[in-house]
């Protein structure tokens, strides 16, 4: 069988095809301090549904993602690593917009200050406004905490925990692991 995993090269994560059994629960930490894990598909979690409100005054509901891949960040703008992080989470939402989605989660932040970084960073994607961010986060069952700012995660089309980054990420680790659970075929209802 033909598997997928991420090797660490010139500090950066890239996928790397290899024969053999399938992965378990697998965990890596960087040398910038990120732990960045694969879940195979038979031992992934499945979210529970969560609704919201959205920095824009939207209202958000995580089963419209279902069917396809999904992106969670959580973050502040009171966050350092999350400034870092902002242009690579840009850059991979605008060139997976077509396949994959992006949602941020904003937390222990005010609404004004959430705009702010939004604009600065021009990012394209809509965020769970704070006050709702609890519920989110309750969803994601452990996964994410509003402690680990920032941290990320990848869901299959089935709406479960394919990878999750704590920690600041790069483009080119998020782009491997959202490229992987787009490879993938969807799973059947």
């Amino acid at each position: 069988m033909l598997l997928t995993t991420l090797v660490v090269v010139g500090g950066g994560w890239v996928p790397v095809a290899r024969d053999g059994p399938p992965p378990t629960t697998g965990s890596q930490t960087s040398s910038a301090g990120r732990v960045i894990e694969e879940f195979a598909p038979g031992e992934r979690m499945s979210i529970t549904r969560f609704q919201g409100s959205l920095l824009s005054g939207d209202a958000f509901d995580s089963d419209e993602l279902l069917g396809q891949v999904a992106v969670y960040n959580v973050w502040g703008s009171w966050c350092g690593a999350c400034r870092t992080e902002a242009p690579e989470l840009v850059r991979l939402a605008n060139e997976t917009r077509e396949s994959a989605t992006c949602v941020g989660i904003n937390v222990r932040d005010n609404a004004d200050a959430a705009r702010a970084f939004e604009r600065q960073f021009s990012v394209p994607y809509p965020s769970v406004a704070a006050e709702d961010s609890a519920e989110a986060l309750l969803a994601f069952g452990g996964a994410l905490a509003s402690a680990a700012v920032p941290s990320t995660v990848v869901l299959d089309r089935a709406g479960r925990i394919a990878a999750r980054v704590i920690g600041p990420l790069t483009y080119s680790t998020m782009s491997a692991l959202v490229e992987c659970a787009i490879a993938e075929a969807p799973s059947p209802e």
